[in-house]
């Protein structure tokens, strides 16, 4: 009797069962499985610059305990946390696939073609950002 009472003492309080985290994935899985891909890939590129999670949370200007819940592939990401993560990590998770040339946001000045991100103004025209050198409140670097 012992053992029982000290284990009911002793329970985890608030955890979540296995049928209810099974439904939660089952409800969640179109961006789950994103999520878990982008995880993979930023981890991956990560391991080949040699970069720590505090590293790459003072790059994106955002905590450990962030970036830490962004690599267990776990977390809905907004457009502007992809950003950031590709920005720091100085590489493209999706920006490639979408700015092809395929969907016409490839720029050509003549022969030299180069790839244009949604940021940057085309050649000969003004910036189109509201505030000066920021994207989504976070500043724009040069790639």
């Amino acid at each position: 009797m012992k053992t029982i009472d000290y284990l009911r003492a002793n329970e985890a309080k608030g955890s979540t069962s296995f049928l209810e985290m099974a439904r939660e994935i089952k409800g969640n899985w179109i961006w789950l499985r994103y999520s878990y891909a982008i995880a993979i890939k930023a981890s991956s590129r990560m391991r080949k610059l040699g970069l720590t999670q505090q590293q790459l949370a003072e790059r994106m200007d955002c905590t450990q305990q962030h970036v830490s819940n962004l690599l267990k592939g776990k977390v809905n990401m907004t457009l502007e946390t992809l950003a950031k993560i590709e920005q720091a990590l100085d590489f493209d998770l999706i920006g490639e696939s979408l700015l092809s040339f395929n969907t016409g946001y490839r720029m050509s000045d003549g022969y030299d073609q180069r790839q244009a991100y949604l940021n940057e103004p085309a050649p000969g025209e003004e910036s189109h950002l509201s505030t000066k050198g920021t994207v989504d409140g976070y500043v724009v670097k040069k790639r």
